[in-house]
């Protein structure tokens, strides 16, 4: 590229009513945001900035940030790292948005969707694997390996992906790509078969990477504090879907480990009850023993633990979580066991025929080395001791006696890793997301990102709300309680009837609770099948893509969805003309981590309400309201049906967050 390259004058000629975006799209509309993100994402990366953008539906904030990054990224030698939260939009930017660049700019650049290591198959581990089968798997699981191996041979880039029929867990886990195994040293080479390392070859030949943000805080653990980038040593980033940013950091600050989690890797290692296991091909019969004893303290821990915080041998009614407040809320009766099997696991190095078997074993030390270390810090808060301010719990899967126990951590405020790792001199991030700001302001999000000092823009909505869409709240219903009354079921259900039948189906009604979404269900299924409206029911067996395709398709279906369908969501034309808000999303108080943000913020000063539990429910609440308009032809009606919204002071900072149209309070 050119050094000599004006991208001002190349981000003008992709927008203009005469330029590339033109010249292939027919009806094409020249869009001042659209044109003023890009040159606002140009300018931080020339300067070395960091800019948060709210960018709504409509605006094509795709093509907004992968211009400038592009052009930049070819000009000065860098990387653009894009990391989004839904696969929906890593496919759309992989499949459509970036061939289209790639065939329509006058530049060349190279683009490559990263996956986790786990998605890889590793050829070396497939071929050890079929060698010790009789050893590792029964005769089912041997059955799936072989169709494995038969894919192996046709498949193109080696991702699980690629595979149309269904994986048995325990035999993927055993021949994919697994950090420590598949190595550089063990797999790479110029000639490798590797899938994992020939993706990533092709990955540091790369201009443009897509990951997603899971991928992306894993990757990006371990970074020194004293290099330019985040992934690699000249990247930037670019955020998008970025107001679930903090959440998923969250979760990889503090990892989690179950029951079944430390059972699963016990039974890879031996399995007596099978006479399966990975320590078969070792001289391992002392360690064996050592395994069937953790198997049973592994059970009793958990047993004691969940006896413990849920004291009546189940939750309370709705509750699966209990907070740990004390050290030692149980005794660690699996530490003297873990470093047994450690100690003994490291001893077996030496009897290991090659460098791949060893490789395997070191991987099984360091993932026992890491459950050793959890369990013993949530036991003793160890990370509280070193002044910062982590929340402990304990979740059980469901309120069966023998569901699955998990020992949780999380940090109660993640603005000190943003801005220490994130917001750091001389790099660039992005942050845009389509619901950033709270009535027009970005105070809430800045703070709780730690990008206090980013600069900030918010472009205006590119469709007309007022002529697009209507709002009705009914006044009469009651408000909703903790436990819903039957007085309350009753007026929702009504409504939510009325409202379908306005629109004749095309609705997607949205709920906070799941009980009442399958009550409501069940309720009005037969009478709707009746009316030729087919209802769709989250939770009913169907995955959410499936649930989603169906309600595309059939224009007059209605769709019932909890916490995922409230973002995401992008449906089109007449098949969402109806949106049902059934009440506003603030937060259940009784989640460990939300007690905990809460008490931090009092502690601090601050009012927990007005702080956290609002702007957080604002939020939520835009990224619903965002489901019904996805184009400037579509038209629609909005029920709130949360009569709190016209009735509380607070209700005005739900209106105030988004675009003015016309409401109709029903009586």
């Amino acid at each position: 590229m050119s050094e000599t390259i004006n991208i001002t004058d190349e981000i003008k000629n992709f927008f203009s009513n005469d330029g590339i975006l033109s010249r292939n799209f027919e009806n094409y509309e020249f869009r001042k945001s659209q044109e003023e993100m890009s040159e606002s994402i140009l300018n931080s990366l020339e300067s070395k900035s960091h800019i948060i953008i709210e960018a709504p539906t409509g605006i094509g904030k795709s093509f907004a940030y992968l211009v400038p990054s592009v052009y930049y990224a070819k000009k000065n030698d860098r990387k653009v790292i894009i990391s989004t939260y839904t696969i929906n939009l890593q496919e759309q930017l992989i499949n459509k948005d970036i061939p289209f660049l790639q065939k329509n700019l006058p530049i060349k650049f190279k683009a490559k969707l990263l996956k986790g290591r786990n998605n890889y198959l590793c050829p070396k581990r497939l071929a050890r694997a079929m060698d010790s089968s009789n050893t590792l798997f029964e005769t089912e699981e041997q059955l799936n390996l072989e169709k494995i191996y038969n894919w192996s041979k046709r498949t193109a880039d080696g991702t699980r992906s690629d595979i149309n029929f269904a994986v048995n867990e325990n035999v993927w886990d055993t021949v994919c790509s697994e950090r420590g195994i598949c190595t550089n040293k063990s797999c790479g080479g110029v000639d490798t078969k590797c899938f994992y390392q020939k993706a990533k070859r092709e990955l540091a030949d790369s201009d443009v990477i897509v990951v997603n943000h899971h991928l992306f805080f894993t990757l990006f653990d371990g970074v020194s504090d004293d290099r330019e980038g985040f992934l690699y040593r000249n990247d930037f980033v670019i955020f998008d879907e970025a107001h679930t940013v903090e959440s998923v950091a969250t979760d990889h600050i503090a990892p989690r480990v179950s029951r079944e989690m430390l059972k699963y890797h016990l039974l890879k290692l031996y399995n007596q009850q099978k006479k399966k296991g990975f320590l078969l091909t070792l001289p391992s019969l002392h360690i064996q023993v050592i395994i069937e004893n953790l198997l049973e303290l592994n059970r009793e821990f958990f047993y004691r633990l969940r006896n413990n915080l849920f004291p009546s041998g189940d939750a309370k009614p709705g509750s699966l979580t209990a907070r740990v407040y004390e050290k030692e809320v149980e005794e660690n009766i699996l530490k003297p066991e873990l470093d047994n099997l450690l100690k003994n696991l490291k001893a077996l190095r030496f009897a290991c025929k090659n460098e791949d078997q060893e490789n395997e074993l070191n991987e099984f030390i360091t993932r026992f080395t890491e459950f050793n270390y959890v369990v013993d810090e949530f036991l003793h808060q160890k990370k509280n001791e070193k002044g910062n301010n982590f929340v402990y719990w304990a979740e059980i899967a469901s309120k069966k006696p023998d569901s699955n126990v998990s020992i949780c951590s999380a940090p109660v405020d993640v603005s000190g890793f943003f801005r220490e790792n994130i917001f750091r001199e001389n790099n660039s991030a992005v942050f845009t997301s389509a619901s950033i700001t709270i009535n027009n302001e970005f105070d809430y999000f800045k703070k709780r990102i730690g990008g206090e000092k980013a600069d900030v823009l918010k472009l205006e909505s590119p469709f007309d709300f007022h002529n697009q869409v209507k709002i009705y709240i009914p006044r009469n219903i009651p408000e909703p309680l903790k436990f819903n009354t039957e007085d309350y079921n009753e007026k929702i259900r009504e409504w939510i009837l009325y409202f379908i039948r306005i629109t004749k189906g095309k609705a997607l009604v949205l709920f906070t609770n799941s009980n009442l979404l399958k009550s409501i269900g069940n309720d009005l299924s037969e009478i709707l099948s009746g009316e030729n409206i087919k209802l769709y029911l989250q939770g009913s067996g169907s995955s959410r893509s499936t649930l989603l395709n169906k309600f595309k398709k059939e224009i007059n279906s209605v769709l019932f969805g909890l916490d995922s369908f409230w973002m995401g969501v992008d449906v089109p034309g007449e098949s969402l003309s109806n949106l049902i808000i059934t009440r506003l999303p603030f937060q259940v108080p009784s989640h460990p981590v939300v007690q905990a943000k809460m008490e931090f913020i009092e502690k601090n000063g601050g009012n927990s309400f007005l702080d956290y539990s609002l702007p957080e429910a604002i939020l939520k609440f835009r990224q619903g309201i965002g489901r019904l308009i996805r184009h400037r032809s579509d038209k629609g009606i909005i029920a709130i049906l949360d009569s709190r919204i016209i009735t509380k002071p607070y209700g005005k900072y739900f209106f105030g967050s988004i675009e003015e149209c016309d409401v109709e309070i029903l009586e």
